[in-house]
This record gives C-alpha cells, structure tokens and sequence, in this order.
C-alpha cells in the first residue's frame, strides 16, 4: 500500500562520473542510485571528496566539460531524464522546476550587480512578468528570508556571511523549485546563524511544499532537518535509509565509525574514536570495497569483490557483506 501512494519526483540510476586531467583519470561517482520523494528530504553524507557536490551538479546538468564526464546512469525527473535532455530544454528547468543553494555565500552573487536585480534577473528568465512584476516578486522573497525589501538596490559587499546566504536562499527559491538542492548551506556561517538559516529552510519547505536535497557532513543538520539519508565514501552510497535507521540502527562499519568519532554529553570516554587512515586517492581507488583497507573487519575477500547495496531490512540498505555476516 505504501508503494502504491510514493510520489517519485527524482530517480537517479546507476550514476558514474569521472573526471579527466592529463593521463589522471579520478572517479568521483561510481554507480549511485537513489529516489527522491515529492516533499522529503534527503540527506547526503560523507567526507569532503566523496563526491556530493559532483551528484548535485549532475542533476542540474552544471558539470564542467571538461574535465567531467558523465560515464553512466540516468537522472530521471518526473518521468524524463535529464541526461538526455537538450541545454535548451534543461534550462527551462534549472532555476525553475530545480534549484541549487550553493556552498559559498561569498562566491555565489556577482559583486557587480545589486542582490535585488540579480534575483529580478532570475525570475525574468522563468516567468512571463513585467520588469515592475519581478521586481515585486524579489523583494517579497528577500523579505521571506528575513531581509528588508529597502535593501533591493544594495551590493554583495554591504552583506555580512549570513545576510549573503539568506540572499542566495531567496535566490533560489525565488521561482518556487519543485526540488532544492542544498550544498553544504551553512558551511561558511557561525553557529547562531546556522540555526537561523537551518529553520527559514525547514519554514520555507514546509510553505512551499519543496523537496530537498541537503548535502552535508553535519549529522547533527541531518538529524535535525532529513527523513532519508545517504552515506556516501568514495562516491558510492554505503548505507542509505530512514534517519532512525542511521542514527538508531548503523550498519556499515563506515556509518559507525563517524557516529563513534563524534564527540557526546554522554561519553564517559577520555578520547574520541577516530576512523583509521584516510580517504582513498578517487584517481586511484582501491579494488574491492573501497573502505576495507580502514575497515576493522575487512577479510580477504572485500579486497576482491565490490560488495553490492542490499536491503536488509524495509526501506535500510548497505554495501557490506561483513556487516551481515558478522553483526558488525
């Protein structure tokens, strides 16, 4: 019954993208798969390197090329790929039926142009409204984020970190998207800011009824804002499911290993656990499962085969053998 009344609005199938720089070939995704729900939240975690920005830029076909290269896969909107779409039919997309709140507040604006006009701009592109429309829609959304609409005329530079992110929130949400992805929204702001921007994003969704895409390395974010989530190493999905599956119920030797590296209230221990070695070289990725040389119960045989992602209860899914076999 549950299948019966999931709404998909992304599809994403067997994604693999390299990237190319002389003879150095870097494998940033390798074979991720996902669905999207319209109104859920999904969470995507991992280290910096694990390939979710590459994700993101995909599905909004931003990718340079070159160096990047779509190898495989499909990224399935509302029944149509995007992959097999035209610039000029993807366009009609981007910013419109999907959106993207970019990492950096700092780099994300023109310093050229007022806030205001840059969000009127955006709105001109996707909408059939007068100058004197858009402009009325763009204060009303710098508004909606918590900036007085007088501040339409004023740069980037009269913005604090904070204020900048608010604006590139407006600017993203300014045509109403479908589905929003956000990377890393708070990476650059300090801790009271996050918690004002984390909850005008969760406003904001609720209003709008928006779907998301929340790319973080912050658990205590995806606690706080996510239904789903993803754990990504090495740009393969390790363990995907509901967020008590994460948080209550880890399976992966990876997932755990971030959970035990965090510090806790709680923790009567004197120092934390950190996950041995480091991330592998994506320009040259270990056969097998990409974490076992970091895994503490890595056997002979996860240096030689890839594990495959399995569901080993309804609705949480992982990429080791180890985990079902031992009880890791």
């Amino acid at each position: 019954m549950e299948k019966e009344t999931k709404q998909i609005l992304l599809k994403i199938n067997d994604l693999a993208v390299q990237y190319t720089s002389g003879d150095s070939v870097v494998s940033a995704v390798n074979g991720v798969s996902f669905e999207l729900e319209k109104g859920e939240t999904l969470g995507l975690v991992g280290e910096t390197g694990a390939g979710k920005t590459t994700i993101a830029k995909t599905i909004l076909r931003i990718l340079p090329d070159p160096p990047a290269k779509i190898r495989s896969g499909q990224v399935i909107y509302n029944g149509t790929d995007l992959l097999e779409m035209s610039e000029k039919e993807v366009r009609k997309i981007r910013g419109k039926k999907i959106s993207m709140i970019f990492q950096d507040p700092m780099t994300a604006l023109n310093p050229m142009f007022p806030v205001g006009k840059q969000i009127t701009e955006a709105i001109k592109i996707h909408e059939p409204l007068t100058t004197a429309q858009a402009k009325e829609r763009a204060v009303q959304m710098l508004e909606l984020v918590g900036i007085p609409g007088e501040r339409y005329g004023e740069y980037p530079h009269q913005f604090s970190g904070g204020m900048k992110q608010r604006v590139v929130i407006a600017l993203a949400i300014a045509c109403n998207p479908e589905l929003l992805i956000a990377d890393e929204p708070t990476t650059a702001l300090d801790v009271t800011i996050q918690a004002q921007v984390l909850e005008m994003m969760t406003q904001l969704k609720e209003k709008l009824s928006t779907s998301m895409i929340l790319i973080t390395h912050d658990l205590g974010i995806v606690a706080e804002m996510c239904d789903r989530v993803a754990i990504i190493y090495a740009g393969e999905i390790v363990e995907m499911g509901n967020r008590e599956h994460i948080f209550d119920e880890p399976v992966h030797p990876y997932t755990k290993g971030l959970f035990e590296a965090l510090p806790s209230v709680n923790m009567k221990a004197k120092r934390l656990k950190p996950i041995e070695g480091l991330t592998p070289d994506p320009a040259n990725l270990p056969k097998g499962c990409k974490f076992h040389p970091r895994c503490p119960y890595a056997t002979p045989q996860c240096a030689d085969r890839i594990p495959e992602l399995k569901e080993i209860t309804k609705g949480h899914w992982t990429r080791c053998s180890a985990s079902r076999k031992e009880g890791v």
